[in-house]
């Protein structure tokens, strides 16, 4: 689905970053945040790192030519290529992961690759102001699918503050949902170890203390995701969940979209 039809769809659900802004900023307590982020690959767009739907489109081309033999390129044919002759390995849902593990075989090959286009990247302007809005306490929580450490460099180049960065599901024991030190979730792993989550299979879902933990903190938090589509249901099936009962995201959940974004159909259902 594409943004302006969402937006007729649920244009009484829609709020403007102005409205963000005071749900952000109006706090009971100015050392306790109301929010936890979730950050996607979009937000690091702006630091010349590729998101997914940029490599999605570039892997699907160069498989689709393979596999076919043809030298000419249609998106939607070569959807219909895959989905008709190569459903036992290619899944339209969740393009990215399947894509991903039928390029490299091996999860240190898709380290090479992750580690090959994170380098040497820098944090950009946003990443300086998340930083800022970090040490005046709006956010001490931040999720993030990607594998780049774009957010803790950031800490250093822009801050004295260090941040407490869970890369390792057993890491996540010790974090407390009242210690005052920012903390970097890393949902998917860390592009320098083997064990980054981007498969098929290995998104299907979250580890258990990584998964607890979210679950945890959505007890006192809400949600403001940025630069995620949603494509993976490890993340998707926790946050259905939550919005199932009140006890969880009491101060809401605000995803945000840009105008040329294309919705999956999962994100709409949950929105």
């Amino acid at each position: 689905m594409d943004y302006k039809k969402l937006r007729e769809e649920l244009s009484h659900k829609e709020r403007t970053i102005d409205d963000l802004i005071s749900y952000i900023g109006t706090r009971t307590n100015n050392s306790v945040p109301n929010y936890s982020l979730l950050l996607g690959a979009g937000a690091s767009f702006s630091s010349g790192i590729r998101t997914g739907g940029n490599l999605v489109d570039v892997w699907r081309q160069e498989i689709y030519k393979k596999l076919s033999g043809k030298s000419d390129y249609d998106v939607k044919v070569a959807k219909e290529f895959l989905i008709t002759n190569h459903s036992n390995w290619y899944s339209l849902s969740n393009e990215y992961s399947s894509l991903f593990e039928y390029k490299f075989d091996l999860p240190n090959q898709r380290r090479r690759f992750v580690e090959q286009e994170v380098d040497n990247k820098l944090p950009s302007i946003g990443y300086s102001y998340l930083v800022s809005l970090t040490k005046n306490r709006y956010f001490d929580t931040v999720y993030t699918t990607n594998f780049d450490d774009l957010l803790s460099e950031a800490f250093y180049q822009f801050s004295q503050t260090r941040p407490i960065v869970c890369a390792h599901d057993s890491s996540l024991n010790s974090i407390s949902i009242s210690s005052s030190r920012p903390k970097i979730i890393k949902l998917h792993g860390d592009y320098l170890f083997d064990d980054i989550k981007s498969t098929l299979r290995e998104t299907e879902s979250l580890e258990s203390n990584t998964k607890e933990k979210l679950i945890e903190f959505s007890k006192e938090y809400g949600l403001i995701v940025i630069g995620y589509s949603g494509n993976d249901r490890s993340i998707m099936d926790v946050i259905s969940h939550l919005l199932k009962t009140e006890e969880y995201l009491k101060n809401g959940i605000y995803w945000c979209i840009r105008e040329d974004d294309h919705i999956n159909p999962e994100l709409t259902k949950l929105l």
